[in-house]
């Protein structure tokens, strides 16, 4: 069946709200198609905007029955969400709803919800959540890859904090999954969610904003500058503080070429979790270094994320890549702003990319862990953010990508190499899912929830 045919079929089951735009010449069509990155992005046949779960049932068993390919698409950052004319994205960002329940300490999120609109409808409730880094990011997405921030150390992965779902099978069918309804496949989704269906819906663990340290949910951040030829002796400063287990941290390690000059520096962005007044000395030494530049705040929980919206638009030549560390070697963090510099040098235009190395502190014990996310043990990750302006200069970035992690990895043995579950579908799937019960059970599951391949060909 054309998609042609299948949108005429279509538009006869949704519900009012719901729309289905088909010609790509419209401003609506383009908008509606905007992502986080335009590397490799096609146009589809449709986009088909829902309302509610039962338009993306129907919409899902609608394209099952009739072989017609499709993509979900929530904060739009994923690098795979598009599609050809063969087939329609089915779009989530219409679809938005937050429940917060403060009295059981848990919330339910609908649809296209983002970090931002998450966390604020929490905040108002005087409750917090593991949300992510970047405010434009979907919540749900973020929690089905696993969901690593800076507030991991205090409350665990996100989909360690997951209670129950919705997901809409490859057949149309729409299940509630907790641990007592569908199991198997809700233990699959806290970490493999992408390839078992679309999960519209999800309950989390919710905790007091009084978790982050104070009353009301602030806690100290800092900022620190230094030339790129500081790099060791910041390096070696921000290994023994990672290392040192007694203080609760977390915080970024960045190396960047921030406007107006565009040159490279080594950043630093501690966060203490506790009285406000200990996050400067808890970090010291970080001042004792002499910055060329340092700052300090408190955010509330809603706009902890607020210093990356640079980076959270629509549009642009970039991609971000997530690599695990099994540790933080100084010396391989030098080479990583040897590779930085080289960069600038062959591509001017890629200063907006940076190289981040984030840390924070183990999850607490009282979080119980169940699912098919194999990274709990990783508390080190690479953030790569490729990021140019002349499309001819793209591989280039990508290479010099490649060739960063590869950095980090030195001294790594193959076998312990770390990706993202998200991260990538091009690197050995071991890698995401090292172990070997783990990747034969949701090989099992995949097998007898969609052979056909319906959510990618990944682990058929």
């Amino acid at each position: 069946m054309a998609v042609s045919e299948f949108v005429s079929e279509l538009r006869n089951k949704l519900s009012a709200k719901a729309r289905v735009i088909t010609d790509a010449s419209q401003k609506e069509f383009q908008l509606a198609l905007l992502r986080w990155s335009d590397v490799n992005v096609t146009i589809p046949g449709a986009i088909v905007q829902v309302s509610n779960e039962f338009d993306a049932a129907i919409t899902v068993r609608t394209a099952s029955l009739h072989r017609i390919p499709f993509v979900p698409v929530c904060g739009g950052h994923s690098l795979w969400s598009t599609t050809g004319t063969d087939g329609f994205i089915l779009d989530l960002t219409n679809y938005k709803s937050v429940r917060v329940n403060a009295a059981e300490h848990q919330v339910t999120v609908a649809g296209g919800v983002l970090m931002k609109e998450f966390a604020t409808a929490l905040a108002n409730a005087g409750e917090c959540a593991a949300v992510g880094n970047g405010n434009t990011i979907g919540v749900i997405p973020y929690c089905l890859g696993g969901g690593i921030g800076v507030a991991t150390g205090l409350m665990g992965f996100a989909c360690d904090n997951m209670r129950s779902a919705k997901v809409i099978l490859a057949d149309g069918q729409l299940v509630f999954a907790d641990d007592k309804h569908h199991p198997d496949l809700f233990w699959a989704i806290k970490g493999a969610g992408f390839y078992f269906g679309v999960v519209i819906e999800i309950t989390l663990g919710t905790y007091p904003l009084s978790i982050f340290g104070t009353p009301a949910g602030q806690h100290w951040i800092g900022r620190f500058m230094y030339p790129l030829d500081r790099a060791a002796e910041v390096f070696d400063v921000v290994k023994s503080l990672i290392t040192a287990s007694e203080n609760r941290t977390a915080g970024l390690v960045m190396v960047i070429a921030p406007p107006p000059l565009f040159k490279p520096v080594i950043a630093v962005v501690p966060h203490y979790f506790g009285d406000l007044k200990e996050g400067p000395k808890v970090f010291q030494a970080l001042t004792n270094l002499g910055p060329s530049f340092s700052s300090e705040t408190t955010p509330h929980v809603p706009n902890l994320s607020d210093h990356l919206d640079f980076a959270c638009g629509k549009g642009g030549l970039r991609r971000f890549n997530l690599t695990g560390l099994r540790e933080f070697k100084v010396e391989n963090c030098l080479k990583l702003t040897d590779l930085f510099q080289q960069l600038l040098d062959v591509c001017p235009d890629a200063a907006s990319s940076g190289y981040f190395i984030e840390w924070h502190c183990p999850p607490p014990p009282n979080v119980v862990t169940n699912s098919a996310f194999s990274h709990g043990d990783i508390h080190i990750w690479l953030h790569c953010l490729s990021w140019c302006q002349e499309e001819e200069h793209l591989n280039k970035v990508f290479d010099f990508e490649e060739r960063a992690i590869n950095a980090m990895r030195t001294g790594t043995s193959l076998e312990s190499y770390v990706d993202l579950p998200h991260g990538t579908r091009t690197n050995p799937i071991e890698r995401r899912f090292p172990n070997q019960d783990t990747l034969t059970r949701l090989r099992s599951l995949k097998k007898e929830l969609d052979p056909q391949g319906v959510f990618t060909q990944e682990l058929l």
